[in-house]
């Protein structure tokens, strides 16, 4: 059930007029998102759930990046940000999500790529600062605290994860927008491509979003150079994109080990788990 209070947040439903539909979208792991048509156009209302906020994600900094990629054309138009961030409005993008299987193929790397060097070339807003090492810092406690059993095989992992998170950070590449969670249903083909859910997004190095494409779809790996040359990252070294690259694997690994900490989870997401600590340990 939607609040009257929030539906009248919609464009159309100002005056408490009843939408002409609703729907409930696909995707999303914690989120609930939802079609609303009115007369005055198609929206998504997403209801943010408050493990977000446990697992890394930012809505106030999402607001502003959101917002900015929004005037740059790759992202939705952002309509209305709750103030206490229980929920946001966008304008509904008709199009089809991208599949995981889009990533093995290199002519859709090297669009992705020239999406991720618009996104990197905004002048950024003011957001609050992203500090990548506290985060796992901050997961791998949690996790140590809930799960003594697996003490050593996270601080181990831990401590590699920081010696490669070390170099990156003294890259002295210009710190970009970066959206930070390219999952495939996050990539939306409408008249052109547009970026959704940027709740984990942030400034940094714009290395972390081809970092990410690597760490979700191992099947990437082979036309990595192309993702980078379309990004304008030609410069990154092999071995700086495989630090990077670690790093968002490990990244991945606790977010979905902590999530399952907060309840139920899917089989598929117990499988990812598994995958991703393969890949950490292989």
């Amino acid at each position: 059930m939607i609040a009257p209070s929030v539906l009248a947040r919609i464009p159309g439903c100002e005056t408490g007029r009843t939408p002409e539909r609703i729907a409930a979208l696909p995707g999303g792991k914690l989120n609930k998102s939802f079609r609303v048509d009115t007369r005055a156009g198609s929206f998504v209302l997403r209801l943010n759930d408050d493990v977000g906020a446990l697992l890394g994600a930012n809505h106030r900094r999402e607001a502003r990046l959101h917002r900015a990629a929004g005037i740059a054309g790759i992202a939705p138009e952002l309509v209305y940000v709750d103030d206490a961030e229980r929920f946001m409005i966008m304008r509904y993008i008709e199009g089809a999500t991208w599949k995981a299987a889009d990533y093995a193929r290199p002519h859709n790397l090297r669009r992705l790529g020239a999406l991720l060097r618009t996104l990197h070339g905004i002048t950024p807003p003011a957001v609050a600062p992203f500090d990548l090492g506290a985060i796992l810092r901050d997961h791998s406690a949690h996790l140590i605290a809930a799960l003594p059993a697996e003490r050593r095989m996270l601080e181990g992992l831990l401590m590699r994860a920081e010696n490669a998170l070390a170099p990156c950070m003294g890259s002295g590449r210009k710190e970009t927008i970066v959206h930070n969670d390219l999952y495939h249903a996050n990539i939306v083909e409408g008249e052109r491509a547009y970026l959704i859910d940027w709740e984990y997004a942030a400034v940094t190095d714009p290395i972390f979003d081809v970092a990410c494409v690597l760490a979700y779809y191992p099947a990437a790996e082979p036309y990595a150079q192309d993702l980078l040359e379309a990004a304008g990252l030609a410069d990154v070294s092999p071995p700086e994109l495989a630090r990077a690259r670690f790093v968002f694997i490990f990244l991945s690994f606790l977010w979905y080990q902590r999530r399952r900490l907060t309840g139920a989870v899917a089989a598929e997401d117990l499988e990812a788990e598994r995958m991703l600590l393969q890949r950490l340990d292989g």
